[in-house]
């Protein structure tokens, strides 16, 4: 047998507020058609519901056991509403975010945690992953968004949106004899570098401006794997390092490491870009995080200027 619900939710109505006039005022609908779900509920069931009592109603006893699992209904009912708009509002559910190790170091924790204390409670995911990877990712409905560093990559099914030019900064240890100074890209390059892994977009970024300029490739003073080991090498002043401004901008601050000024030879620009699936509606919680992140990085980008 299959049970009409709505019918239910109209017979706890009637139950709660013991008037078919009341329940017709709550639910906005006529009393003869409060009346007319009762009396099909009472057939359906086979069982009296109701039992005149002067100008009230009395529930039968089949009629007070039924009340009692619409109660439990509606209040499921109510909870299922809410939830919903809660999902619909983007302040509760799931965010799977795919990003490059570049924003999700040093970009994205900070916008994260913006998120959080507006919706505490989402559930937010991130895998830090190559940049065909991410992509990857969101096309296989595995991410909700990519975020990925220095990318230029265009691609027919995602849409790109550059959240920001970042910088490519030199630097060196302040102790360094270059630090501070401003030079050509042929002078610079004849210092040692601390040269990132194969396939590293700075490193990538670096061997292209050789090429650009008809530069020797600079010495390698030590290979590493990682931002952070890039960093390290460089305060230890093992030599000139090509990094990410977000990589470096706080340790600059700190006194741990300074930046070599190159003289206006190159354009050097590595862009962070938002990649979301093309002709698709993100779904309301990534929607809103994409709100709080361009919303937290107007507030910062505005406040260095």
């Amino acid at each position: 047998m299959t049970m009409n619900l709505y019918g239910l939710i109209v017979f706890h109505h009637v139950a709660t507020t013991g008037s078919v006039t009341r329940a017709a005022e709550v639910l906005r609908i006529s009393q003869p058609a409060v009346t007319t779900h009762v009396r099909n509920m009472a057939a359906e069931l086979g069982v009296p519901l109701l039992a005149p009592r002067g100008r009230g109603i009395l529930l039968t006893e089949a009629g007070e056991r039924l009340a009692a699992h619409a109660s439990r209904l509606f209040a499921l009912e109510q909870d299922i509403a809410r939830d919903m708009a809660a999902f619909r509002d983007g302040t509760t559910g799931k965010l799977r975010i795919a990003a490059t190790s570049l924003p999700a170091n040093f970009l994205l924790m900070e916008q994260i945690a913006a998120f959080k204390l507006a919706c505490p409670s989402v559930s937010v995911s991130m895998e830090t992953r190559n940049a065909n990877d991410a992509m990857e990712a969101l096309l296989q409905y595995e991410a909700d968004i990519a975020v990925i560093g220095g990318s230029g990559e265009t691609r027919e099914e995602l849409t790109r949106l550059v959240l920001l030019e970042d910088e490519l900064w030199f630097v060196v240890s302040p102790f360094h004899a270059l630090a501070g100074q401003t030079l050509s890209l042929g002078e610079l390059f004849t210092e040692p570098f601390i040269m990132r892994e194969e396939g590293s977009a700075a490193r990538d970024r670096l061997l292209a401006l050789c090429r650009i300029h008809g530069a020797a490739v600079p010495e390698t003073a030590i290979q590493v794997s990682g931002a952070h080991e890039s960093l390290h090498a460089v305060a230890a002043g093992l030599g000139v390092s090509f990094v990410s401004s977000l990589e470096a901008r706080r340790a600059i601050a700190r006194g741990e490491l300074a930046r070599i000024q190159v003289a206006g030879e190159a354009e050097l620009h590595h862009p962070i870009v938002l990649y979301t699936r093309d002709g698709e509606k993100l779904p309301p919680v990534a929607q809103q995080f994409v709100n709080v992140m361009l919303k937290q990085m107007k507030a910062v980008i505005g406040s260095e200027l």
